[in-house]
């Protein structure tokens, strides 16, 4: 006969496993960010795609500008930002591909484009409004991550810090990146 300790831990064992079964109802996540760079509200959003999907598709945005204000670090750079991250929170066995993601004055190009880098999914992952209503437009699913910390938290903010030298950009990105600019292998903007 069984304890009524042990009945609670298997009802909350099973309460545990069906929560993980219930929110993994996506096989493939698109994740789509410029990750200039790559900040803890970026982080949030990778973790929701986690969370809802067994794999992850990243998409790094705009991925020919570089050298700009908005747009400071070379894709290879961004890529490299993403893919510290992802072993440093051990997910690499999750996330499927890390693609570039040109921009094109056309929704539709664009779109059609980007389907042709990232292969199939079932869900995308954005809180960008623009993005969110292509897919919509096109019959994809959307899922709104939500903004964490967006006063804070948001790539323009985190560069303006870089610039001046503060410090107190270090607090808004993963560990992983503070310790690619640490090393030097990557470069600071000014």
């Amino acid at each position: 006969m069984q304890t009524q300790a042990r009945r609670n831990t298997q009802k909350k064992l099973s309460g545990e496993v069906y929560y993980y079964l219930l929110m993994k109802k996506y096989k493939t996540a698109l994740f789509i960010g410029r990750f200039q760079p790559f900040h803890k509200g970026h982080l949030y959003s990778l973790k929701k795609c986690l969370d809802i999907a067994e794999r992850v598709v990243v998409a790094v945005g705009s991925s020919q500008e570089s050298g700009t204000e908005s747009n400071p670090w070379k894709y290879k750079i961004r890529k490299r930002m993403v893919c510290e991250v992802v072993r440093g929170i051990g997910v690499e066995s999750r996330i499927k591909r890390i693609c570039s993601c040109p921009d094109n004055p056309s929704d539709q190009a664009w779109l059609m484009d980007l389907k042709r880098r990232t292969g199939h999914f079932d869900v995308v992952v954005s809180n960008n409004e623009w993005v969110l209503s292509i897919f919509r437009e096109a019959g994809h699913m959307v899922y709104e991550s939500g903004l964490h910390n967006r006063d804070e938290l948001e790539g323009i903010k985190v560069r303006a810090l870089m610039r001046v030298d503060d410090t107190e950009w270090r607090g808004r990105v993963p560990r992983e990146i503070v310790e690619l600019f640490d090393n030097n292998d990557i470069e600071m903007i000014r």
